[in-house]
This record gives structure tokens, sequence and C-alpha cells, in this order.
């Protein structure tokens, strides 16, 4: 079973505990700001899990699509944002037209990318939005591990990929791939852990 399709059976599995605990508006903050430089209204959540950033967008009016691989994430995710759209698609390759969509939203789904194919994800995102088009991409930053798949005791045991970047690391990657960095900030979660994430608000150069 390779990392990807283990880190989805495990989303699958953990869906309706997890969404319980992650729907509060944890990215209100990166939003606003987002909502602040975003021209258009026509967004794509790439990795939209069980739908907490889709009612944000719904409820601000944006034409809002999210796509993620896991069928149970995406069950709750229909089941709790009645007006949002929703397909399960893998955001490495995604089945959307060039320069579709005004802007893209990736919180917290890059990290489940191996470092190998993340430039491949980055053209993806870049190939279906517009010039000039607004992203945020979080990941988690390095302390220590580079990447690779982490058992948890959470949820009855579970296994899942991680990467991890400093912020220098992860910027460097989006410059080269015809991102311009608008803004770079970190936003610690209120965990026994303390993660860091480092959040990226970018434009598209096509």
């Amino acid at each position: 079973m390779d990392i990807k399709q283990k880190t989805t059976e495990t989303y699958d599995k953990i869906a309706s505990g997890y969404s319980a605990g992650h729907f509060a508006h944890f990215w209100i903050e990166e939003f606003d700001f987002y909502k602040s430089i975003m021209e258009g209204k026509k967004v794509i959540d790439l990795g939209c899990g069980a739908g907490r950033d889709a009612a944000v967008f719904v409820e601000n009016g944006f034409d809002y699509t999210g796509i993620d691989v896991s069928e149970g994430m995406l069950k709750v995710a229909i089941e709790r944002v009645l007006k949002g759209k929703f397909q399960k698609m893998d955001f490495s390759k995604t089945i959307f037209q060039d320069r579709e969509f005004d802007g893209f939203w990736a919180a917290a789904s890059f990290l489940h990318i191996p470092k190998k194919d993340v430039v491949g994800v980055l053209q993806e995102a870049k190939r279906i939005t517009k010039n000039g088009g607004v992203g945020f991409i979080s990941v988690k930053e390095k302390n220590g591990m580079d990447e690779g798949m982490i058992d948890e005791n959470k949820y009855g045991g579970i296994s899942r990929y991680f990467s991890f970047y400093t912020q220098d690391e992860f910027k460097n990657l989006l410059e080269q791939n015809g991102f311009s960095v608008v803004k770079m900030s970190t936003h610690t979660e209120d965990d026994e852990r303390k993660t860091n994430w480092l959040c990226y608000f970018v434009k598209v150069q096509n």
C-alpha cells in the first residue's frame, strides 16, 4: 500500500471523529486576509476534508468547489455544507480547465504530499488558477523530522504521512514554480504539541 492510499484510508476511518474536533473557524484570520486580496469569487479548495473552510467560503458568497480523495471526509462535508460543491478528486491531477478558478485554497493539505511530488502539485494548482489569481497554502514547520509516516495514538491508533518545511524552504519552492509570495505568516495551534503552521499567500504568475 502506498503512502497516499494509507493516508486516505486513515481519513476515511476517522472522518466523523476528526470532523467533530476540526470544525471551528481555525483559519479565520487567514481567510479574512485572503478575502481582502482576492479578485473574483470562484475558488477551488484543494484537500477540503470535512468542509470546515467550505462553510466560511459559502457564508461569504464565494462560488466554492472543494475536492478531496477521502470519501469519508467528503460525506461529512456534503452533509454539513449544503450549498458547497464537492467532488472526489486527487488535487495533484484534476479534471478542471486551464485558468478555471480565480483562486485556490490549500489549508493543511500540502503537508500530506511527499516532497518529491510537491512541484507537480504546485504546477497543477497554478494551471487551474487564473493569471494573477490568489492562493493560500499552509504547511507544518520542520522541527527535526523532514518527512515520513507518523503513527499516532489518537482515534484508536492511526498512521498518516507528513512532510515538514522551513519557512524559506517552502517559499523558495513557491517562487521557483511561478508564484509570487504576497505575505508569509505563522499560526501556532493551541494544542499540546504547539504545532506551528507556516502560511503563504501567493499570486499566480502564468
